[in-house]
């Protein structure tokens, strides 16, 4: 049975979101205790994340004032490894990030990242190419990151790397044909200019 969460201030009271994964979650269940927040890679790295938050606001029908935040999970799922109560705000965040898809809801950044993301899954079959890894990028996942892996483009073009792709041979033509007719299949194939 789906649990019925009353949407945030910028919807009707009578309004409601249906998702049978926010059930399970565990959101109602949740006892704020702060394991999962502890153990979160998205938490240390980024200010405005706390999964402990995203259960608390859901459990109190605040889902829009998360419409930023649910970005910045991993989906790593181990907010759920360490919950006693066996929640996962990872299966949260799905559900409020189709929703914010679906009702428009998501900033130019994200709808540039999204539209990337599906160009390079359609021209390459990769969602992240090594060239998207700029300093500024870099610098957002902090210095151990930044010391690691600045200048990775010209250690990748030293070892024979391709520069546009993330392995050492490309994904055989046959196999890209099937990935492009899964994205096209799915409604995924946004515009002609991926082609």
């Amino acid at each position: 049975m789906a649990t019925r969460i009353r949407l945030g201030t910028s919807r009707s009271s009578k309004e409601c979101l249906t998702d049978s994964r926010l059930s399970g979650s565990g959101f109602e269940k949740c006892m704020q205790c702060g394991r999962c927040t502890a153990s979160c890679p998205a938490a240390y790295a980024f200010d405005d994340y706390l999964p402990r938050v995203v259960m608390s606001r859901l459990a109190l029908g605040l889902t829009d004032s998360l419409i930023d935040a649910v970005w910045r999970c991993g989906q790593c799922y181990s907010c759920r490894a360490r919950c006693p109560r066996n929640n996962s705000v990872g299966e949260a965040v799905l559900a409020l990030r189709e929703k914010f898809l679906a009702e428009g809801k998501i900033s130019s950044e994200i709808k540039a990242a999204r539209t990337l993301i599906l160009k390079n899954l359609y021209r390459r079959g990769e969602t992240f190419l090594p060239q998207m890894m700029t300093d500024d990028l870099l610098r957002e996942f902090g210095p151990a990151t930044y010391g690691r892996c600045a200048g990775n483009l010209e250690r990748r073009a030293r070892l024979g790397y391709e520069k546009e792709d993330a392995r050492a041979c490309r994904i055989p033509e046959g196999a890209m044909a099937e990935i492009r007719h899964i994205l096209n299949a799915t409604g995924c194939s946004d515009s002609d200019d991926q082609k």
